[in-house]
């Protein structure tokens, strides 16, 4: 693994992580390429950090992150162009339930690369750590839909609360959201621009 990266439960201690590409509960329902070979969350490591100061906050108030994507292989990407292309629609009507697959490219809310091959962006909630429950932000994960946009009006106001508590939270630890999705955080200052194409896998060991 490049020396700039790091696997996230390492780096912060305590962090719940449940990457949904490497399984069925994914708007494609299935693993994804370069998902089959691992579970563990890696992201650079100035993402880390930015992840630790969010989660320390978090903790003050009885909260935790979860993150469900971090480093995605570039390969992914082409993985989710390629089935855009299919007829296979299994999964619409709990993802993608007002737009066509095609709709997902137009409405932004995948590309054909993403911050997330660079190691600095994580789709990611907030739990209840006496619980384990995620707090209610009035949308599933990848719900591809405006009503996922961070600032969508048609939620509760409890809703909207949780939703500005992910983002103010990570904002004072320098991820900024992306607005289509609440769940979407990438790293304020990217600096390095490197696109990585390795397959997940729970035993790298660093290159120094």
């Amino acid at each position: 693994m490049p020396a700039e990266l790091c696997y996230l439960d390492e780096a912060v201690p305590g962090i719940k992580v449940d990457l949904r590409y490497c399984g069925n509960d994914n708007f494609v329902g299935r693993p994804i390429a370069g998902y089959t070979t691992g579970r563990r969350a890696i992201v650079r490591r100035d993402t880390a950090e930015c992840l630790r100061r969010a989660q320390a906050e978090l903790n003050t108030k009885g909260l935790g992150l979860l993150v469900w994507d971090a480093y995605r292989p570039h390969r992914a990407m082409q993985d989710f162009f390629d089935w855009s292309l299919t007829a296979d629609e299994r999964m619409k009507t709990r993802f993608y339930p007002n737009i066509t697959k095609q709709g997902i490219y137009e409405g932004k809310y995948i590309r054909r690369t993403s911050e997330h091959s660079l190691g600095v962006a994580v789709d990611v909630t907030i739990i209840d750590l006496d619980t384990g429950n995620q707090l209610d932000m009035g949308s599933g994960f990848d719900f591809l839909d405006p009503s996922s946009a961070t600032r969508y009006t048609g939620i509760t106001p409890e809703q909207h609360a949780n939703r500005m508590l992910l983002r103010d939270t990570m904002d004072r630890a320098g991820m900024r959201n992306y607005k289509r999705e609440w769940w979407h955080y990438f790293l304020k200052n990217r600096g390095d621009t490197t696109r990585y194409d390795f397959p997940l896998c729970d035993t790298l060991i660093p290159r120094i």
